[in-house]
């Protein structure tokens, strides 16, 4: 651990001085055996990586996965990942501030993780639910800063229910996931993971009386589950840069056999319109793939049509817009607004990203020069055997500014958006 990091968007250095003052003032903690308040508080907002798989809380009898279904292995795996990553010098304080249980409640069988007196975790192994506590403040601060978006929440089923759980750590709330699979999405999030630490590290310092309840081979095989699941997405994703570089793998957009029948409605535009779009992002998958770079489709919650890390390791993302008709002016237009709302929002979260906007065709000569105004690289798609120097020059130091002749951005560019 370290007692300094670099702040983003949307915390500050006050804030973790706010939080060490706070731990400060609980001295009496046994937690204080392993960490001090300033090093803990520095680990709460620092970069979230899990505790390294060797050595481990206890060694597994056999395989982790035995007597298990591949949807009950990803529930043990989220368990394992959140533990490593979420809790406080995990491997020290394993039995005396943290347990993860395996019960039977309802009639359902469960994974349950409590930090100090308080269920900091609970899932499903069937994967059908999972709740996590998490602190209120940082969730605050990144809504605020448009680093999280809740509307986003609610459309992917997270809830909110009533928290009936009373401890001395009221600045709380409890989200309910509809699945793994989504739960894994949140924590992903960098604000998301802050304030899971952040309420792990407070419950970590208050009374632990559960120390009998501790069974080491239970959180030895949540461990390695979650090794299996860091190597499957290591395995599935790496690009060039050793970083995964978006969220998940992109595929075509769904049209629905039965359209609209308004007068205002265009359905026959409307599916060329998504045919086109679906050929530019896969025109930009080839053209990238050839030199050996992964594209996918989001980034972080941010849902942009596609992103990438170079063989550098510089992150891309890139807004697709297809031109159909009479309508390439504005598509421009809310390209490159939709393209700029994406990369703040990335940089509200600490993520650094160079914008692209792909569109089909792109008659008007002043949009290079308006896209690089804003630090934006435009492909135009009639023009895709310009498109490895058009990224290239975009992000060169040594590149020539934006001018009235339309080239691309380029020292200016590196050295903000590094």
């Amino acid at each position: 651990m370290t007692t300094s990091v670099e702040p983003t968007g949307w915390w500050n250095t006050t804030d973790v001085s706010e939080l060490t003052d706070l731990l400060a003032g609980r001295m009496r903690s046994r937690l204080w055996q392993h960490t001090e308040p300033a090093e803990l508080a520095a680990w709460v907002f620092d970069n979230p990586k899990p505790a390294p798989p060797i050595p481990a809380p206890a060694v597994v009898e056999g395989d982790w996965r035995d007597g298990l279904d591949q949807q009950q292995q990803l529930s043990w795996a989220l368990a394992g990942w959140v533990l490593r990553t979420a809790v406080p010098k995990v491997l020290a304080t394993a039995g005396s501030h943290w347990l993860l249980s395996r019960v039977q409640e309802e009639r359902r069988r469960r994974l349950r993780l409590t930090v100090g007196p308080v269920a900091f975790l609970r899932l499903n192994e069937r994967g059908d639910e999972v709740r996590l506590r998490l602190a209120l403040a940082p969730l605050y601060a990144a809504l605020k800063a448009g680093a999280l978006d809740d509307e986003e929440w609610e459309e992917r089923g997270i809830k909110l229910p009533d928290d009936t759980t009373r401890t001395f750590e009221e600045e709380k709330i409890l989200l309910r996931c509809p699945d793994v699979e989504t739960a894994l999405w949140l924590l992903k999030q960098p604000p998301i993971m802050v304030a899971a630490r952040m309420l792990a590290a407070r419950l970590a310092t208050r009374n632990f009386p559960f120390h009998e309840d501790y069974r080491p081979e239970v959180a030895a095989r949540a461990w390695a589950a979650a090794e299996a699941l860091l190597d499957g997405e290591a395995a599935t994703a790496v690009g060039p840069g050793g970083q995964r570089g978006f969220d998940r793998p992109y595929t075509q957009p769904a049209v629905a056999a039965s359209l609209p029948m308004q007068r205002s409605f265009d359905a026959d535009a409307y599916r060329a319109g998504v045919s086109e779009h679906d050929r530019l992002c896969r025109t930009l998958i080839d053209h990238l793939a050839r030199d050996g770079i992964r594209v996918g489709s989001g980034l972080h919650g941010v849902p942009v049509d596609l992103a990438w890390r170079d063989a550098d390791g510089q992150q891309f993302i890139a807004e697709v817009k297809s031109v159909v008709g009479d309508n390439e002016i504005a598509q421009l237009r809310l390209g490159l607004g939709q393209v700029l709302e994406y990369r703040h929002r990335l940089a509200a979260r600490g993520i650094v990203a160079t914008a692209v906007l792909v569109v089909s065709t792109c008659a008007d000569p002043a949009w290079p020069a308006i896209c690089g105004d804003s630090h934006v690289i435009l492909l135009p798609g009639q023009g895709t055997s310009d498109w490895t120097a058009a990224l290239t020059t975009g992000r060169q130091p040594d590149a020539g500014a934006t001018g009235n002749d339309g080239s691309q951005f380029g020292e200016e560019t590196r050295r903000d958006h590094r």
